[in-house]
């Protein structure tokens, strides 16, 4: 099971993050303060740390130079998140050795997709989704059939023989509306047979979007949370 630590100073804030994980199998830790950050590090030994700029009594920024100047520490990846409307602070979260950078307030998508980028693990809410999918392979253009959508990726019902790796252009219209959707994304994972990875899944490919603008990826977000 993965170890994830929320640390930040807010309960409303914490409570909002372990809500965004609550559909990732993992051993969530909170802490509230600095001193039980770094008494909980070396008992809980998390696997990905979100750390709150607004840390007291050390800052977040002043927790993550002592943690990357820590041996036993320095390999943990820490997602620093600022304080909004501090564009300053992330500058600063960069010098200090930040993984990665998050602003509040925080978005779902935004959120999980900067926690993939060092556990691939952590998942997002799906939604059965049925609708017809054109992608470009090879200089054709081909149609499948999705089975969900999320956030980060969908399922693509085909039987084209597309390699895990392949970077596609999707091109769809989302049930409900009237709009054409055209975005970009990679296939992840192969479901085939005779030995799929989901046996109650159709012949066809997981794949991640890439580049999505926010705007899209909250749109996806909330039609997979319906």
């Amino acid at each position: 099971m993965l170890r994830i630590m929320l640390a930040d100073d807010s309960r409303f804030f914490r409570s909002i993050e372990r809500q965004f994980l609550q559909k990732t199998p993992a051993q969530v830790v909170e802490v509230a303060s600095s001193d039980d950050l770094f008494s909980q590090l070396e008992v809980e030994k998390p696997q990905l740390l979100f750390l709150a700029w607004s840390m007291r009594p050390l800052t977040g920024e002043e927790c993550c130079r002592r943690i990357k100047a820590t041996p036993a520490f320095r390999d943990l990846p820490v997602i620093l998140v600022c304080d909004q409307d501090m564009p300053g602070q992330v500058d600063s979260a960069r010098r200090a050795g930040c993984d990665a950078v998050l602003s509040k307030p925080l978005h779902r998508q935004l959120f999980l997709q900067a926690g993939r980028q060092f556990l691939s693990g952590i998942r997002e809410h799906r939604q059965s989704c049925f609708m017809a999918v054109n992608f470009e392979w090879q200089g054709e253009t081909l149609r499948g059939k999705s089975l969900d959508i999320s956030s980060g990726g969908i399922f693509v019902e085909s039987p084209a023989d597309v390699p895990v790796g392949e970077a596609l252009t999707l091109s769809f219209v989302l049930p409900g509306t009237d709009r054409l959707i055209s975005c970009r994304g990679e296939v992840v994972w192969l479901n085939r047979r005779p030995n799929p990875l989901k046996p109650h899944y159709p012949t066809g490919f997981g794949l991640r979007f890439s580049g999505l603008s926010p705007h899209l990826a909250e749109e996806f977000g909330r039609l997979a949370r319906r």
